[in-house]
């Protein structure tokens, strides 16, 4: 597969890449499952609600147990009762967490990647950025002529291009290659490789 190469000019070239990700055929109910996983795990599990040991009240009983009339109870916190206390609710103790086996999630990153057309994968190499400049940034992404929902993989996490990207209104995420997964690939509109981070991925996935 042939891949645009930019430098931090804009000038392009092509460069030819061979790695199994982008050999993968688009699989609809295996990003499904990415996707459900990965939001699954995303879930903080901190709703509770108070059973009936829990809500203040009700410590006498209603009325007498027989005699009256009405159905017998024993307690106004019953579930039954308005003010009650909840059967089977949350108890801020669930755990939402989902895994996926490691053959599974690399064909899935690699569906991913087979939805997008290949003018939309890039690699721009040389781009140093010593100090906060969301001007610079800002011009290239001129220059490559990307408007929305662009995704930067890095080699490492670099706080620099982070803090040059955050304030763009285009809409700019930035993750190192080990973190790239399948909700990533599917929000962005364009993926851009710097430096190595897609030479290193490859190897990852061999």
């Amino acid at each position: 597969m042939k891949i645009a190469v930019y430098d931090k000019n804009g000038k392009k070239t092509e460069a030819s890449v061979e790695t199994k990700i982008f050999d993968g055929k688009e699989n609809q109910a295996l990003l499904s499952e990415a996707v459900y996983i990965l939001n699954s795990n995303k879930r903080q599990g901190g709703a509770k609600t108070k059973d009936r040991s829990e809500v203040s009240g009700g410590g006498i009983k209603p009325w007498r147990q027989k005699g009256t009339g009405r159905a017998r109870v024993g307690s106004s916190r019953s579930p039954i009762w308005r003010s009650g206390g909840i059967t089977f609710g949350p108890t801020g103790k669930e755990n939402y967490k989902l895994t996926m086996p490691q053959k599974k999630r690399k064909k899935a990153l690699s569906a991913a990647l087979a939805t997008m057309v290949k003018e939309d994968i890039i690699t721009v190499k040389d781009l140093n950025i010593t100090k906060p400049n969301t001007k610079t940034m800002a011009k290239l992404l001129e220059k490559l002529n990307f408007d929305r929902n662009i995704l930067f993989v890095v080699e490492k996490t670099d706080e620099n291009l982070t803090k040059s990207v955050r304030n763009l209104s285009c809409g700019v995420k930035v993750c190192d290659f080990k973190s790239l997964n399948v909700y990533m690939v599917l929000w962005a509109r364009k993926i851009v490789f710097l430096g190595d981070s897609l030479k290193l991925m490859s190897e990852g996935i061999k």
